[in-house]
This record gives C-alpha cells, sequence and structure tokens, in this order.
C-alpha cells in the first residue's frame, strides 16, 4: 500500500517544493536580486514544471526584468487555467506594456482603475504610462498628478510620477522643471529607496553606435539645459558608492562615471569592474558589458560574456554580438545569427542576418533577410524593433511596411503614426505625409503640433487662395496664443504669402526679432517672404543654404526660382 502512494507522495512532497521556492523567488524580486530569484525559479521548473506557482513566479520574473513579449504569452497561459490576483494583473500590465501590446494593456490597467477601493498609486503609475504610449499628454500627467497628491505613494512611486510629468511635457513648461527638481531632491536623499534609481536616470548618457544599435540612442526624456550643474558625475558617482540602496549595477554606473572624469586611470577602473562585477546578475553584465564596449574593449566583453553565458538572455547576446562586429568578427557573427537561440526573436535575427550579409557583399540574401524580417515580425515589440533598425539602415521601404502593420495591429500606439509621417516627409512624400498628419488628428485632435504640421502641408500640396483663406482663419488663433510656435508661423506666413500678402507673411516669420526668422520657423517660406517683399539678396543666400538639404519638394518649388541664373 505504501509503495502503491509512493509515487503520489513523491508528487506531492515535489509540488510543495516547488511552491517553496516559487514564494521565495517572489521575495527576491521584491529585493530586485534578479539572478537568485531566476535560479529559484528554475529549480522550481525543474521539480514540477506543471505548478501553477512556477508559473506564475516566472511570469512575474519575465515581467520585472522588461523580458515582456514572453511574459505576455505566460500570464495568458496563467489566466486560461486560474483567476488572477490583483498583483498579477499587475504584472501582466506591466509585462503588456513592456511588449507595447497595448490593447491587453489597456484591459488590464482599466481593470485596476474599477477596482472598488480605488486605484493604489502603482495602478495610477501603470495608467499613466499606458496614457504616455497611446500619446495622451494630458491625461498622463494627471494620473502623475494624483500619484504625488495621495499619501499612499512610496518613493518609488513618487519617482516614477515625477518621470511620466517630464515624458509628457516640455523641459520649458513650469511643471517640467518642478519635477526635474524633486528627482533631483530624491537622488540627494540618500535614506529614500529610490535616490539610486534616481542617480542612475540622471546619470543616462548617448551610447556610441553598434550593429545591433546603428545610431546614437537618445534618452526618451530630454534632460533640461540647466541639468549638467545640478549635479556633477562625481557627486553622481559618490552618491552611488555610498547609497546603501545601491545594487551592483549602480557601483558600476559609478565606476562608469569615474572613468569620464579620470580617464589616465581606465585601466586600472576596467580590472577592478571586472573582479567586482565580471559573475554579476544579468542587469550587472549589461551594464558593464555596455562599459566596456563604449570604451572599445571588445575583447575584455567577450571574456566576461563568452557565448554559453550570452545565449541566456536577449540583451547578454546582443552584447556578445556587437563585441565580435566592432572586431569585424563577421563570419562569427553571422554563425551565431544562423542558429536559433530562444532568447532572439526571428525577426531580429533576421534583420541583424541582413545587415551582416550586406557587409559581407552579399546584397541579393541581404534582401532577402529584409523580408524574412517583415515576415517573422508579428509582435508589437517586434515590429517597433524593425521598424526602427531599418530606417536606421535606410531600408526605408522595409521600415514603412513594419510600421503599417504596426498601426493595423496595434491602432492606438500613437508613436506608429508618428514615425511613420515622420518617414514620410523624410522621404520627401508630402502627399502621404499630409494623408498620416489627417489621420493623426482624426485619432488624437489635441495634437496641436501635428495639426500645425497638417496645415503647413496642406498648403504646400494646395496653393489656391480659398485652401490659404481658410488656413489663415483655422492658424491665426492659435499664433496669437502661442506665439512662440515656429511650425505654427510657418503655416501662418505660408498661408498670407498664398493670398499676396507678402509683407504679413514676413512679419508672422520675423516679428520677435525684426529681419531675423526663428530658428524653427521653414526656412524655405522665409526665402519666398524674403523674395516677395523685394529682399533679393537675403531670399538668395537663403535659397541656396537649402539647395543641398532635405527638404520636400513643394518646398524646393517655393525657392527654385530663387536658384535659377539672371534671376533679379
Amino acid at each position: 500500500m505504501v509503495g502503491a502512494m509512493a509515487p503520489q507522495i513523491s508528487r506531492a512532497a515535489k509540488g510543495w517544493q516547488a511552491r517553496r521556492l516559487a514564494a521565495q523567488a517572489t521575495l527576491l524580486m521584491d529585493q530586485q536580486q534578479w539572478l537568485d530569484a531566476s535560479k529559484k525559479v528554475r529549480t522550481a521548473f525543474q521539480l514540477r514544471p506543471t505548478e501553477p506557482e512556477a508559473w506564475r513566479a516566472y511570469a512575474r520574473l519575465l515581467s520585472r526584468t522588461g523580458q515582456g513579449t514572453l511574459a505576455v504569452e505566460w500570464w495568458q497561459k496563467i489566466a486560461q487555467s486560474r483567476p488572477l490576483s490583483l498583483q498579477d494583473h499587475r504584472d501582466f500590465a506591466t509585462a503588456a506594456l513592456s511588449a507595447r501590446e497595448l490593447t491587453i494593456a489597456s484591459a488590464e490597467v482599466a481593470l485596476l482603475l474599477a477596482e472598488t477601493n480605488g486605484p493604489t498609486p502603482v495602478d495610477l503609475q501603470l495608467a499613466g504610462q499606458l496614457a504616455t504610449l497611446r500619446g495622451f499628454n494630458t491625461t498622463a500627467v494627471d494620473y502623475a498628478t494624483h500619484i504625488l497628491e495621495d499619501a499612499r505613494s512610496g518613493p518609488r512611486e513618487i519617482l516614477a510620477a515625477n518621470l511620466i510629468i517630464l515624458a509628457n511635457t516640455r523641459p520649458e513648461f513650469e511643471t517640467y522643471k518642478e519635477a526635474y527638481a524633486r528627482i533631483v531632491r530624491i537622488a540627494r536623499e540618500e535614506s529614500n529607496p529610490a535616490s539610486a534609481q534616481a542617480l542612475a536616470f540622471l546619470a543616462q548618457q548617448r551610447t556610441p553606435a553598434r550593429l545591433t544599435t546603428p545610431s546614437t540612442v537618445s534618452l526618451d526624456i530630454a534632460l533640461p539645459e540647466t541639468s549638467s550643474a545640478a549635479l556633477s558625475l562625481k557627486e553622481i558617482a559618490d552618491r552611488l558608492d555610498r547609497n546603501s540602496n545601491s545594487r551592483p549595477f549602480h557601483l558600476m554606473l559609478a565606476l562608469e562615471l569615474r572613468s569620464r572624469a579620470e580617464p589616465g586611470h581606465e585601466r586600472e577602473l576596467f580590472a577592478k569592474a571586472i573582479d567586482l562585477y565580471g559573475n554579476g546578475d544579468d542587469e550587472t553584465l549589461i551594464a558593464l558589458g555596455s562599459w566596456l564596449y563604449s570604451h572599445g574593449q571588445f575583447e575584455l566583453l567577450l571574456k566576461v560574456l563568452p557565448l554559453d553565458r550570452a545565449v541566456e538572455r536577449r540583451e547578454l547576446l546582443m552584447e556578445h554580438i556587437d563585441a565580435l562586429a566592432a572586431l569585424n568578427r563577421l563570419e562569427e557573427v553571422k554563425e551565431i545569427l544562423l542558429t536559433e537561440h530562444a532568447v532572439l526573436d526571428p525577426a531580429f535575427q533576421h534583420m541583424y542576418l541582413a545587415v551582416v550579409r550586406f557587409k559581407l557583399g552579399d546584397t541579393t540574401a541581404a534582401s532577402n533577410e529584409w523580408l524574412r524580417a517583415l515576415e517573422s515580425a508579428e509582435s508589437p515589440r517586434a515590429l517597433i524593433g524593425l521598424a526602427d533598425y531599418a530606417e536606421k539602415m535606410r531600408s526605408f521601404d522595409i521600415a514603412d511596411a513594419a510600421y503599417a502593420r504596426l498601426i493595423k495591429k496595434q491602432p492606438d500606439l500613437k508613436s506608429s503614426y508618428l514615425a511613420r509621417f515622420q518617414l514620410a516627409e523624410s522621404l520627401e512624400e508630402t502627399a502621404k505625409a499630409h494623408d498620416l498628419a489627417v489621420e493623426i488628428m482624426r485619432l488624437w485632435p489635441e495634437d496641436d503640433a501635428t495639426h500645425m504640421r497638417e496645415v503647413y502641408l496642406r498648403l504646400l500640396l494646395d496653393s489656391s487662395e480659398q485652401t490659404a483663406k481658410a488656413a489663415e482663419d483655422e492658424v491665426a488663433p492659435f499664433v496669437g496664443k502661442n506665439p512662440w510656435d515656429g511650425s505654427a508661423r510657418s503655416a501662418l506666413a505660408l498661408a498670407r504669402l498664398r493670398q499676396g500678402k507678402a509683407a504679413a507673411a514676413l512679419k508672422t516669420l520675423t516679428e520677435f526679432m525684426p529681419g531675423v526668422p526663428s530658428s524653427a520657423v521653414s526656412a524655405s517660406v522665409y526665402a519666398a517672404a524674403s523674395a516677395a517683399n523685394g529682399w533679393r539678396d537675403t531670399a538668395r543666400q537663403e535659397a541656396q543654404k537649402l539647395a543641398a538639404e532635405n527638404i520636400l519638394p513643394e518646398e524646393r518649388a517655393l525657392i527654385a526660382p530663387l536658384l535659377r541664373n539672371g534671376d533679379h
């Protein structure tokens, strides 16, 4: 009898052990001990692959380490087998936001906001992040303001609220300046649990070009012009070093800041960093690899991050590939990319292969890889990555197709519309750009910037006096309320120019500084308006400056008479 029950007892014991490990992993995640948490989850799966709590812990780990696409799949799988807790819904929403699955994120956030006891600050934070991604700037700031006013808000929610405000306002706004000042205060409060995160934010810098990131990556949030005086790099490094909340990643970041201040001691800093952090968790290794790469230490990076370690996470594999590419070991990169790795989305695999094959001289194979990348890109995250990468690598047809598929899949993701609109303008496709601007205005009528650009494009495409008169009536009130808006002034000036109001057009462009246009207004309209007012030399000089610039065909038509020989 006992022998017959032994398998059941064994399964029960393994289930209990798996649940216990999953609970321990969750506690480690709360402490941001990601590597240890990952080990606990892996062991729980080995003990009992069907244990729901192991699934839950794994999904939570993926959500909190930025692996949103895979996390969404696991949360969907869990939701089909058992009800989700409120915390599960929060992690599900976090994963969906990371993966840009806005339809899923909207449903999860709506559920959290509708809770009987009202949303928590964390729920409001998720709602603010969703509003930011959807382009609803005012709504996002409202959520952030509620977080700041909520007595329950903890330090990390307060920091997140201020970051949401920065992402949805402009540096010249008072709300932006106040939010930035609060972040600086948080950074200087050593007892504040969010201080290390605030310091890390303030230390953000642009990174050098890579194979997998072909152009300089700019920050999502622009810092005010006075930010460099707020905290020096040395002060940030010192504070990170002694902050009780600093993780190894933050301490390594402090080393990186010191390397900028003490370039003569880089060799010692490299050795110290590898000794201290070479066996760190994923986050630390990603940061260490990025630092070594930025200093050209590609061989050291490969020693710290061999392929068998790199294939455990996508970001680590990218570090390894980038180092090989920097050393021009492209055949090795090709072999890695020809092997399927679970951490690498097929779309990314093919788009990187496209660039490698092109660099190796196989243009036909490169074109085929771009098409395979487009065919493989199913998730919003993959489409966003493909569109952005293809545009930077000047594969504009692939970028446009990826943006179009992304819009179809995620019709409420404003950034994809704006990216496709800007791509059309850069390709000098004025009519297509105008159509996209009209669509953006239909979906987001409060977007004043796109509204003014739409009017400007409309006037470029239609030079009739009737269209110009309607445009002037539409734009003039806005300029009266927003006199600093160069895009609006360009549209208004062009509308007046189309009606033969040459003096009014030029005044619209230069009234802040007589005779000098604002840097934000259209140089083509300024040249044409100058010519219409008899300032031929000025107009011709401006036109000649634009001759080699990437401007729209209709803008070029405005200045064409000024570039003809014998023009008087």
